[in-house]
């Protein structure tokens, strides 16, 4: 069974190593910001709600390699949906994991959100196309 919570201490630090192992957003790192993922107390995955002055963003969303393709992060997106402001934003390369919760890709959307797609073409490189969606 997965259980959710704000990391402690140890735990944000082995998040922040998965971060950056993973290749995600990096950027400001605040423990506050994070939902851990834990199954037998296991830190399993997480992911994070930056919340800005026009908008909140969906980020830094991670799973642990051997816990992969077992519903993780379908669960994790999902509690952190129900935890998020209104407004919610992202920007990935898998839009078809985020379509079923709601998400849809837009071309209009608030300027952090334009640096966010930003800082990803120009510092998190992959073959991908990155594109920017919304929780309708």
């Amino acid at each position: 069974m997965l259980s959710f919570k704000t990391p402690t201490d140890q735990e944000f630090q082995d998040i922040c190593n998965y971060i950056h192992e993973f290749e995600l957003d990096n950027r400001i790192l605040l423990k506050q910001e994070f939902t851990a993922a834990f199954r037998d107390n296991k830190l399993v995955g997480f992911g994070r709600l930056r919340e800005h002055t026009e908008c909140t963003e969906l980020c830094s969303l991670g799973v642990v390699a051997q816990y992969r393709r077992k519903g993780i992060g379908k669960a994790l997106t999902a509690e952190l949906i129900r935890k998020a402001p209104l407004n919610l934003y992202l920007v990935c390369i898998i839009p078809e994991f985020f379509i079923p919760f709601g998400f849809n890709i837009v071309k209009n959307f608030p300027s952090i959100i334009q640096n966010k797609l930003n800082y990803c073409i120009e510092e998190l490189f992959v073959p991908e196309i990155y594109v920017v969606m919304k929780l309708f």
